[in-house]
């Protein structure tokens, strides 16, 4: 297990963003942490923001096919995540533009918050190249704050129950569990960045929530 903050942050997943080949971190972000997190994920870094905003990890969703962003996003911010990922982008043009925390996805299949529309579900859909089903979770719309999912595993809210612990597992297609992270945050994507091929923790996460995070991954049987 590898710990980081950023900049003090504990809440590292709200400034960056994985998939299984590159890690999307904030232009200001300090050579350690590029360093210790690429290293990690086995995956090479783009510095950029998104609107101006370095909470990377607040404004997109992301996996191996593709990218959804805000419409706020500047013009040489997609032009810059094109050229440096070769990733599809897809951009919504809905007035919630937190897609991070609506958007939950690996390369199986994606969950959508319920406040988006029938047009942003399509552009989700098309862009990452999966079926995206919309749910809510622990009675949250805010579905991709409430998620973190690889193609290996998933975490979930602390507070999701059974049925939508089964329900995420049979749209993403893989298994998972609950838990917190950062010492009893029940949010997970915002103390949590994982790929495929490895994950890193705010450093307020306990080793008993470390334990629940590498099994729910998909890591503690490698």
């Amino acid at each position: 297990m590898i710990k980081l903050n950023f900049y003090g942050n504990s809440y590292i997943g709200i400034y960056a963003k994985a998939n299984d080949e590159h890690v999307l971190i904030p232009e200001d972000s300090l050579g350690k942490f590029e360093e210790r997190i690429t290293k990690r994920l086995q995956t090479e870094a783009v510095r950029l923001s998104f609107s101006g905003s370095s909470l990377l990890g607040i404004y997109c969703a992301m996996n191996n096919n593709g990218i959804i962003i805000p419409h706020i996003s500047y013009r040489d911010e997609v032009e810059l995540l094109k050229q440096k990922t070769g990733l599809n982008v897809g951009i919504i043009k809905s007035k919630y533009t937190a897609i991070g925390n609506l958007v939950c996805c690996n390369d199986k299949g994606a969950i959508a918050s319920p406040l988006l529309s029938k047009s942003d579900l399509k552009i989700i859909g098309d862009n990452l190249g999966v079926e995206t089903i919309p749910m809510k979770i622990a009675n949250y719309n805010t579905t991709g704050s409430c998620c973190t999912a690889t193609n290996n595993g998933f975490i979930a809210h602390n507070d999701a129950n059974d049925d939508e612990i089964k329900s995420i597992g049979r749209i993403l297609k893989v298994d998972g569990i609950n838990s917190t992270v950062n010492f009893g945050f029940s949010f997970p994507s915002y103390g949590i960045i994982a790929n495929s091929k490895g994950y890193v923790v705010g450093d307020l996460t306990t080793g008993i929530e470390a334990m629940r995070i590498d099994n729910g991954l998909g890591f503690s049987n490698r």
